[in-house]
């Protein structure tokens, strides 16, 4: 039953110390959401949590669908057969997606446009012409609905279709001069989030709120950018997807765009009109194709029962070695594998009781040390 199955994504998403990548790591070590939910005190009691954890209550979660879709919205979640396909295959997916809208786009050709909120207005103006041109090719635009050239973005494909992904939860408008956009793009667009109905956008949420903009797009285009823009974060984020980056060329003499020239230095295509991108759609859609057959009919991804548990001793000896071997330096989950010569699963589960007791941080396959 739908119903049943979001609620128990809710309450294991919704947990203390549930990031995207623990999610899905639990999952692979049990099997099921449920059995996962079961197993979160022990597991957490295991790493070294000294109360008991937190975990996301039936009624809370209850009232997070209730609110959701009293707000018009719909809560997607990872297994659901109508969560974006590409959005799948990048690393640390979002187990849930509340979307409001025209969801029907996720299954249509993306690209996406980035660029800074203090923008040139020849950034803004070409920005919009790009998405406009885009739109009467059949091509929807993704961007973050920030103020500069995210905006201008959305308003220039607002008719012919646009997604806009947002750092706060589905009812948070942000900035709050982006309200008339926000309203328009409910209804003729399409407006996600990952996060919780009713949460303002924090730091951190923007970063992450970046990797799904290139996670829904066959490629990203980078319109204005420093050295120290956040548009450079969603360029490296497109790249690890294996996204095609676009970089349109700027004068040298200007630091708004030295980050964009130096994408371009770096690899990056040089974008300067529609048809750059046009006539690399095929080739990427292609390419997304293949790996979309790969994963084609698995909508029910974590239905095959778990492996045979290891034991507690090796599990704790494993996990002891693990934790004194780390640093406030991240390391990569599979250089701990080569580190140790462990099994890889063995590796998994004693880092998820680690951060279930909130040892140590994991984030796009980099493990921190906490305390």
């Amino acid at each position: 039953m739908k119903t049943l199955e979001q609620l128990h994504y809710l309450r294991l998403a919704r947990s203390e110390n549930i990031g995207k990548s623990t999610f899905f790591r639990l999952i692979e070590i049990f099997g099921s959401v449920q059995l996962a939910l079961e197993q979160l005190p022990d597991f957490a009691a295991s790493g070294g949590l000294k109360r008991q954890i937190k975990i996301f209550s039936l009624a809370d979660a209850e009232l997070e669908l209730e609110n959701t879709q009293n707000f018009g919205a719909e809560i997607l979640t990872f297994s659901d057969e109508n969560y974006p396909r590409l959005l799948r295959e990048i690393p640390d997916p979002a187990p849930i997606l509340t979307v409001k809208g025209l969801s029907d786009f996720f299954t249509q050709d993306t690209v996406a446009i980035v660029g800074p909120r203090n923008a040139s207005f020849s950034a803004m103006n070409f920005a919009k012409s790009i998405a406009l041109e885009l739109g009467q090719n059949s091509v929807i635009t993704a961007s973050g609905l920030a103020r500069g050239v995210d905006a201008a973005v959305h308003h220039g494909s607002i008719l012919s279709g646009t997604i806009a992904v947002i750092a706060g939860g589905i009812d948070h408008i942000y900035p709050k001069e982006n309200a008339k956009l926000y309203d328009s793009i409910s209804k003729q667009g399409l407006l996600v989030s990952e996060n919780a109905f009713g949460a303002p956008p924090k730091g951190g949420n923007f970063v992450q709120r970046n990797r799904l903009i290139s996670g829904l797009a066959l490629g990203v285009i980078i319109v204005e950018a420093g050295l120290k823009s956040g548009s450079l974060v969603t360029a490296r984020f497109a790249k690890e997807q294996g996204r095609e980056v676009f970089s349109v060329p700027g004068s040298p003499f200007d630091p708004r765009c030295h980050g964009t020239n130096r994408l371009i230095k770096d690899g990056a295509k040089m974008f300067e009109n529609v048809e750059d991108i046009l006539a690399e759609l095929p080739q990427l859609k292609a390419k997304f194709r293949q790996v979309k057959m790969l994963r084609e009919p698995e909508f029910e991804p974590f239905a095959a029962p778990s492996p045979k548990m290891p034991s507690d001793i090796e599990i704790s000896k494993i996990r002891k070695e693990i934790f004194a071997k780390l640093s406030l330096f991240p390391i990569s989950i599979e250089e701990i594998i080569q580190e140790l010569q462990a099994p890889a699963r063995l590796i998994n589960i004693a880092l998820v009781q680690l951060e279930l007791a909130d040892k140590v941080a994991v984030n796009f396959g980099k493990v921190v040390r906490k305390n």
